[in-house]
């Protein structure tokens, strides 16, 4: 049955009403359309190949499958990343992260850059992206996330290279700037969770033991030994561990300023280990 893209579109909103934007969003990334793309072809019939495809992604959806999993693509500080089941779904909040990184390093610099826990690559692949004299090395323990991680950077041809490691276990250099987002939801916070998350997102890159703060322990023994003098640190954190991560690195590192920075809810999301300041 012949039937054009607003039509279609108003259908599936309104058996989908609580996040009817998804559905646009949908049908414009299996499209490879803007919004812009969309209002131009709104009087357009739908092709039945992509009616077909559409309801099979429209079944997952509605199944609670993450949308960036059934296209297989996010984006993030403007660009797009391939991301699969192996790999954490890119969240708005580590955009700060980067930024904080960015901040730290002059526009020609040639620096040496660490992205522990890597995942899909956005935080190093950025770093690269946006400082190209820096030389960035990314690190995971999952084979499965670093595949992912390096067909990033070739799609975004970013010169960068990926090993795997347990957190610091196979890094023998020292860096001038060390970044993370790791682990650090502790078990006892799965019912606080969203179940699409518990559901469909990698456990590994998820949870970590010790109530959350076994990766940061890791990284408190393992850090001072791979960064540079005069480097520094950033790390994403849980909202509620701020003041116990304060004191453990503040021990690691007992010459180094520690600071926290909120996200965009005000929430504690970052912390920096740096020089301290005048």
């Amino acid at each position: 049955m012949e039937t054009n893209y607003a039509t279609f579109i108003k259908k599936a909103q309104l058996e989908y009403s609580h996040r009817p934007d998804l559905v646009e969003r949908l049908l414009c990334d299996r499209l490879d359309w803007t919004k812009s793309d969309l209002i131009y072809h709104l009087q357009d019939n739908v092709p039945k190949t992509i009616q077909e495809q559409f309801f099979k992604d429209f079944e997952k959806l509605k199944q609670g499958v993450p949308l960036q999993y059934i296209v297989g693509k996010e984006w993030f500080y403007g660009r797009e990343f391939m991301v699969t089941k192996d790999t954490l779904i890119p969240r708005p909040e580590t955009e700060l992260l980067v930024e904080q990184v960015l901040n730290r390093i002059p526009i020609d610099a040639q620096i040496k850059v660490l992205d522990i826990g890597t995942g899909t690559g956005i935080i190093g692949l950025t770093i690269k992206l946006e400082r190209p004299n820096s030389l960035v090395d990314m690190v995971d323990i999952s084979k499965e996330a670093l595949c992912v991680a390096t067909h990033n950077a070739k799609q975004l041809h970013a010169d960068v290279h990926c090993f795997e490691s347990d957190v610091c276990s196979s890094v023998t250099e020292q860096y001038d700037v060390i970044v993370s987002n790791p682990p650090y939801i502790s078990h006892d916070e799965v019912c606080d969770m969203d179940d699409s998350v518990l559901q469909y997102e990698p456990h590994l890159a998820l949870f970590a033991q010790n109530n959350g703060y076994a990766i940061y322990e890791v990284l408190a023994k393992q850090l001072p030994a791979v960064l540079a003098k005069n480097g520094c640190v950033l790390l994403e954190i849980g909202y509620q561990q701020a003041e116990k991560l304060k004191k453990l690195f503040q021990q690691s590192f007992p010459d180094k300023y520690i600071s926290v920075l909120k996200d965009y809810m005000g929430l504690d999301r970052m912390l920096i280990i740096e020089e301290r300041r005048i």
